[in-house]
C-alpha cells in the first residue's frame, strides 16, 4: 500500500513540475500560432487537426472548442475539423494503405491550399502526423504544431509551433490542453472584435494582416 505521505509527495511533485513547465512556455511562439489562426479565419480557411492517443483527444477537444465556443452572432464561424473522429475513414486508410496515411488520406480529399493542418504530438515524431505535415507543405497548406519539449522532427515541418517544455508525456498533454483553451479564448475575442473582412470576403492585403499582430516575431524555423 502506498503511504499517504508518498501520495502527497507525488501529487505535490507533479504540480510543482507543471508550474515550472508553464513558466517556461514561450508566449512568443503561442502568439505565432494565434496569428496563424487569425489569418486563416480572415481568409475563410479551414483548420484540420490530428494526433494520436491523448493527442487525438486533444485534437477533438480543440476542434469543437474552436468551432463552437468562438461563435458570435453576425460573424462567420471558425471552421475546424478533427481528422481523428471519422472512424470509418481512419480504419479504411489504416487497413487499405497503412496507418501512416490515416490523416494524409483524409486531407487529400478535403483540404485546399491556404487551409491549416495542426499536428499535435508530444514526441514530434508520430509517423502519421509527420506525413500530414509533409502533405501540407507539399499542397500549399499552412502547417502548425503543438509539440513536446524539443519538437522532434515535426518542428522543422511547421510554419508555426508551440512547445510544451515538460518532463513527462502526461504533463506535456496537460500543457497542450491549456494551449487549446488559450487559443480558443483568443479566437473568441478576435471574432468578437469584428475584424474585417465581413462574411463572404476571402482575404485582406498582407499589409493589413501584418498590422493585426505587429509584436509577433516571424523568424523562419
Amino acid at each position: 500500500m502506498v503511504e499517504a505521505f508518498d501520495r502527497q509527495k507525488q501529487f505535490s511533485s507533479y504540480l510543482s513540475r507543471m508550474r515550472q513547465a508553464m513558466a517556461e512556455v514561450s508566449t512568443t511562439d503561442l502568439m505565432w500560432v494565434a496569428e496563424t489562426l487569425e489569418r486563416a479565419y480572415l481568409d475563410g480557411r479551414t483548420l484540420y487537426l490530428c494526433g494520436n492517443g491523448g493527442s487525438a483527444a486533444t485534437a477533438s477537444h480543440l476542434a469543437v472548442d474552436l468551432s463552437k465556443n468562438t461563435r458570435v452572432p453576425g460573424r462567420p464561424p471558425v471552421r475546424a475539423v478533427s481528422l481523428v473522429d471519422h472512424v470509418p475513414a481512419l480504419t479504411a486508410w489504416a487497413n487499405d494503405v497503412g496507418y501512416d496515411e490515416v490523416f494524409t488520406g483524409q486531407l487529400a480529399g478535403l483540404a485546399e491550399p491556404g487551409d491549416v493542418i495542426i499536428g499535435i504530438s508530444t514526441s514530434g515524431n508520430s509517423p502519421n502526423v509527420l506525413q500530414a505535415l509533409r502533405h501540407g507543405r507539399a499542397t500549399g497548406l499552412t502547417t502548425v504544431g503543438l509539440l513536446g519539449a524539443d519538437g522532434g522532427s515535426a518542428r522543422e515541418l511547421c510554419d508555426a509551433y508551440a512547445l510544451a517544455p515538460a518532463e513527462s508525456i502526461e504533463e506535456q498533454e496537460d500543457i497542450h490542453m491549456t494551449f487549446g483553451h488559450m487559443l480558443t479564448r483568443h479566437m473568441r475575442a478576435f471574432v468578437r472584435a469584428d475584424r474585417e473582412p465581413p462574411a463572404g470576403v476571402k482575404a485582406l492585403p498582407r499589409q493589413a494582416l501584418d498590422a493585426l499582430s505587429p509584436t509577433c516575431a516571424r523568424t523562419p524555423r
